[in-house]
């Protein structure tokens, strides 16, 4: 009888040893591209993976994966290291004609949209007591740009190149948080900092150390807007960024971004992190981490026109919100 009971026993451990494997295995990992440490995509990327690890602990397990920014985020989803990420319109459309950046690359048709995630603010940044007043007193200037493989040096270049001071400018490469401690020092003169308008970085650098932001006349504005079709100017309204006359209204560039998956991720994945992410108190705990979760939602024109299509897990949850989604991305 002695024997027997061991046996049951035994029986009964194995058995909970395979159930428990089982539930192991029906865990999905997925690595979901961010940006530099003290980037604002790091930090809302790294929000939004703890609620979904959180919400869903017995299906998913996501990894929110440093990077050098948005054109890197795309071409390690090219290379298969990152199965989810931001990425600005930009980067997109010349990834998926293989063009630009990605020149004589295979243009990538296996990147499917799931929502905008707002306009992103380029910022120029200076300290308050700099001459610097203007963009074209960037000439002569040493300027942090971001990180290499950031979308911060791409938009520099470019805006440098529109402006005819891409030879005059002296570029740093530093990641947002070491720019801040650069700025504040005057080791660096000024920043490019994308952000919503400003990085984490920078609005606590403002706290304790006045800062500007650079405004582009009317001459600079037609000569970027002209350079950077995709770039438009916006007002950002009083008291919603720190710096000096934070109380007026100021201007900046804008350009969007786009929280895609490869078109492999299976449905499910795609449509239960759509469902925790927009989820109104879930959206509202992240829109206070970054504010551009406060932004997200279907804006899909500007991509339906480059030709990129919504992955069906997406498609299912936008309508089941009853959206009206572009008929040529639905195909």
């Amino acid at each position: 009888m002695k024997t027997r009971k061991m046996a049951m026993v035994w029986i009964g451990v194995l058995l909970l040893g395979i159930v428990s494997g089982a539930n192991a295995a029906e865990v999905q990992k997925y690595v979901w591209g961010s940006g530099p440490m003290g980037g604002l995509w790091r930090i809302g990327v790294g929000a939004a993976v703890q609620l979904i690890n959180e919400e869903y602990k017995d299906k998913y397990f996501y990894t929110a994966a440093a990077s050098g920014g948005g054109i890197e985020n795309v071409r390690r989803m090219i290379g298969g290291e990152f199965d989810t990420t931001w990425a600005h319109t930009n980067v997109i459309q010349e990834a998926l004609t293989g063009t630009g950046l990605f020149d004589g690359q295979k243009p990538y048709k296996d990147m499917r949209a799931m929502i905008f995630m707002g306009d992103q603010a380029v910022c120029v940044v200076a300290l308050a007591k700099s001459p610097i007043k203007s963009f074209s007193d960037l000439a002569g200037k040493k300027v942090n740009v971001g990180a290499p493989g950031g979308i911060g040096v791409l938009i520099a270049k470019s805006m440098f190149k529109a402006l005819g001071i891409e030879d005059k400018v002296k570029l740093s490469f530093l990641n947002p948080e070491g720019a801040a401690q650069g700025v504040k020092d005057g080791h660096i003169d000024a920043a490019l900092a994308p952000g919503s308008p400003f990085t984490p970085s920078y609005t606590e650098l403002a706290r304790s150390t006045p800062l500007r932001l650079i405004e582009p006349t009317k001459d600079e504005q037609d000569k970027i807007e002209k350079g950077l079709p995709y770039m438009e100017l916006k007002v950002i309204a009083p008291n919603t960024a720190p710096g000096e006359n934070a109380d007026k209204p100021r201007k900046a560039f804008f350009w969007g971004q786009y929280w895609v998956a490869r078109a492999g991720m299976p449905d499910q994945a795609v449509y239960d992190a759509l469902k925790v992410t927009q989820e109104p108190k879930n959206r509202e705990m992240l829109t206070k981490v970054m504010k551009l979760w406060g932004e997200s939602g279907p804006v899909f024109g500007p991509v339906a026109k480059m030709g990129l299509p919504l992955h069906p897990g997406a498609i299912k949850y936008w309508q089941e919100k009853g959206v009206k989604l572009p008929p040529e991305m639905v195909k």
